[in-house]
């Protein structure tokens, strides 16, 4: 439907439409940025107050913190804890309380002073209790740990929640205790109210079982104010006036509230274990936030309206310049183009005042017009070449005559001659096709010639390593046989060494028995008396007999071994020289083995090239016989074709007149 319409229709609504999506998207935007500037509103104001809240808290911390320290290093002070004196500290005490009081506005200061124990040793509110535990307090654990000064704003002790500034007290750099400023955020409160704000701190009613002081403290919501005097009336009708049942504030995090009459900013409060035990309060009145939200609303729709006027404006612009600089020109062209489309007479050229686009448009458009000019005249001069190409084509094919409109059988035409060359193909076909057979069993003959040549080789590769091991297990044998002589040799000497002992143990059996015999000499002159010594004597000499005896068995014994020493020798130098000659026999089989080897590599190789040769010839032969009958297909196909030239040249002479008149009907420059 859209495409149905004219220029001027489809440009106008297309300049609507899109104004229309432009201004909606604006209209869009416009409310999102609205929504998001309130929000970015509420959202610096509401950071504005913490700063503002932050500063103050911080100002007090700063101050309750250089109190502190003030009173660690006060001698006095020392003293008095060193020495115990209570009631003396506890009158200087109440004195600097009584000053900051009457000369400042910190007003309701609180303090207390811990032994280095963590125990309390004097409270201001009430003397009369000390001596307690502090240390489940996180404040002590980190002074009594670190030994340092600090400040904190989140932790609640016995008596409730407390901004606390805390100094270590030293003497002689010896650690004995610490001194804790107290104070309430009540002159915070006061000093919102002095700018037209309200500040309220609330506490969660969990902590109060640690804190019974707080528990006796007014409710608000599901809080408990830390004291009851710290915030005026105002103060706890803006806490009630909020919606705090759904408070739920994450550490780190704050929340934005806004209701009638209140704009609120709550932001937790976190101790030292990061456990979270309340919440700041901060308010103003919901006018002056509404103020500020309605000035910013105000500046989205003036943004939204002159949006709206540079749409408007634009379109305007834009329909105008394409009315004029566009649908003018084509108008025109329209025009004159439908003339040249009636007359056909494409000598005609478009003109335009339109420098711009439109303009390379009618110059391109002459252009063209000026090649079709030159084309319609190019068409006309050849469709004559066309109708003489056609006939010159029929008589070369062979199959018309020169005489127009008659067809006959010319003797030796081409169809004829590539009739005949396929006929000659195909006898030259089956010819390849037996030389192909005969390739094909050469080749398998061949390749059987390869597969025994690589059995051989391998059968000779076998026989070369296993003569190669028989050389190895040779020279193990000759090793080990000229070992054995060695040892055999070894033998023989030890054995001699050993006739040589027995030499020397029958002359000491000589000699034994000489002495023995001088001994039964001796022996018989001495009477009764040597009766004894003769029969030891006898004795000696039977002894010394049987050692001559064992000696001559063990001598023969040896020469007996000598004997077959000396035959062993001669059996192993025998045996030696054959293992000798067995290796060297060895080493000439290995040789010729080795010279075998490679013969039959080399004949492996002839007859793989063999084999690979008569492959090729057997592929080369294949591609032979296809191409053979490839030519045979393309020459039937050219006879055929050749018989449908003449057709084909006939229609080109009809097609060639029908161009003659189609192309008349066009009109050109005569000059």
């Amino acid at each position: 439907m859209f495409s149905s319409l004219t220029f001027q229709k489809r440009l106008l609504t297309t300049v609507i439409l899109s104004g229309s999506f432009f201004l909606l998207f604006g209209l869009l935007y416009t409310l999102d940025h609205r929504n998001k500037l309130a929000e970015k509103t509420m959202h610096e104001r509401s950071q504005s107050q913490l700063v503002v809240l932050n500063e103050r808290i911080k100002s007090k911390e700063e101050f309750g913190l250089g109190l502190a320290v003030m009173l660690a290093s006060n001698p006095l002070i020392q003293e008095y804890l060193v020495t115990d004196a209570r009631n003396d500290a506890q009158d200087l005490i109440s004195n600097i309380i009584k000053d900051y009081t009457e000369t400042t506005n910190y007003r309701g200061l609180k303090i207390q002073l811990h032994t280095a124990q963590g125990h309390s040793w004097l409270r201001s509110w009430d003397p009369e209790k000390f001596g307690d535990d502090l240390r489940f307090r996180p404040s002590i654990q980190k002074i009594m740990r670190e030994q340092t000064p600090f400040a904190t704003s989140t932790e609640t002790g016995l008596v409730g929640f407390a901004i606390r500034g805390v100094a270590p007290i030293f003497i002689n750099g010896s650690y004995i205790g610490s001194v804790e400023v107290l104070q309430g955020v009540g002159s915070v409160s006061r000093d919102f109210e002095a700018d037209a704000q309200v500040y309220i701190m609330l506490l969660n009613k969990s902590i109060a079982k640690d804190s019974p002081v707080i528990a006796k403290n007014q409710t608000i919501a599901n809080y408990l104010l830390p004291n009851d005097t710290w915030f005026n009336q105002r103060a706890i009708d803006f806490a009630k006036s909020l919606n705090l049942n759904e408070l739920d504030l994450q550490e780190g995090l704050s929340r934005t509230q806004l209701n009638e009459q209140w704009f609120a900013t709550q932001t937790p409060v976190v101790n030292l274990k990061g456990e979270l035990i309340g919440v700041h309060i901060i308010g103003e009145p919901a006018q002056i936030i509404g103020k500020k939200v309605d000035a910013a609303l105000s500046a989205a729709w003036i943004f939204m309206l002159i949006l709206a006027l540079l749409v408007l404006g634009m379109g305007g612009m834009v329909a105008w310049q394409v009315q004029r600089g566009i649908v003018g020109p084509i108008t025109s062209f329209q025009q004159q183009l439908g003339v040249i489309t009636e007359t056909l007479d494409i000598s005609k050229r478009l003109s335009t005042q339109d420098r711009g686009s439109l303009g390379a448009l009618a110059t391109q458009t002459n252009s063209l017009l000026a090649h079709l000019e030159t084309a319609i005249r190019g068409v006309h001069s050849g469709s004559d070449q066309i109708s003489t190409t056609a006939q010159k084509l029929a008589l070369t094919a062979g199959l018309v005559t020169h005489t127009p409109g008659t067809r006959g059988q010319a003797s030796q035409s081409m169809a004829a001659a590539v009739e005949q060359m396929s006929s000659s193909v195909a006898e030259i076909t089956s010819t390849m096709e037996e030389l192909s057979a005969s390739s094909t069993q050469i080749a398998d003959y061949s390749h059987a010639v390869v597969s025994v040549a690589n059995q051989t080789l391998d059968s000779s590769k076998k026989g070369a390593d296993t003569m190669h091991s028989l050389q190895i297990s040779m020279a193990d044998i000759h090793q080990d046989s000229t070992t054995s002589l060695e040892e055999i040799l070894q033998l023989g000497h030890q054995s001699k060494a050993i006739s040589q002992v027995m030499d020397l143990i029958n002359n000491l059996a000589e000699q034994t028995k000489l002495i023995a015999f001088n001994a039964a000499l001796e022996a018989s002159s001495a009477g009764e008396s040597g009766k004894r010594f003769s029969v030891v004597a006898s004795e000696i000499r039977r002894l010394a007999d049987s050692v001559t005896d064992s000696t001559f068995e063990i001598e023969e014994h040896i020469q007996a071994v000598q004997d077959s020493i000396n035959r062993l020798v001669i059996t192993s130098e025998k045996g030696a020289t054959s293992i000798q000659k067995g290796m060297q026999l060895s080493s000439e089989t290995a040789h010729e083995l080795n010279l075998l080897v490679d013969a039959a590599g080399k004949t492996s190789d002839a007859a793989k090239q063999i084999s690979l040769s008569t492959q090729q010839q057997k592929k080369a032969s294949s591609q032979v016989v296809i191409a053979l009958h490839d030519i045979t297909s393309a020459s039937s196909l050219n006879a055929r074709s050749v018989r449908e030239i003449s057709d084909i040249s006939e229609e080109m002479l009809k097609v060639s007149d029908q161009l003659h008149n189609l192309v008349n009907e066009f009109r050109v420059d005569n000059s």
